[in-house]
């Protein structure tokens, strides 16, 4: 019998590619260098109300660090 194994990480490249098109959704002129953008780079350019989930997406992931995810936390909810 198979054993059903349920992922606690997205796929790196399957994240990668939900961040950028969520950049592009926002700002299209950025199309031709959103492949070259480092992940906080590209961070940055996503939606405001959308970064710190996206940012806590990446830093599970390993794509950035704790340090780095901080930038993006919502404070005073």
């Amino acid at each position: 019998m198979k054993e059903n194994r349920k992922t606690t990480q997205p796929r790196k490249e399957s994240l990668r590619k939900e961040v950028e098109n969520m950049v592009l959704s926002c700002n299209k002129y950025l199309k031709e260098v959103i492949k070259t953008m480092d992940n906080i780079i590209l961070l940055r350019n996503v939606h405001p109300t959308y970064r710190p989930d996206f940012a806590v997406k990446l830093k599970d992931a390993g794509m950035i660090t704790e340090l780095q995810s901080r930038e993006f936390q919502k404070f005073g909810r």
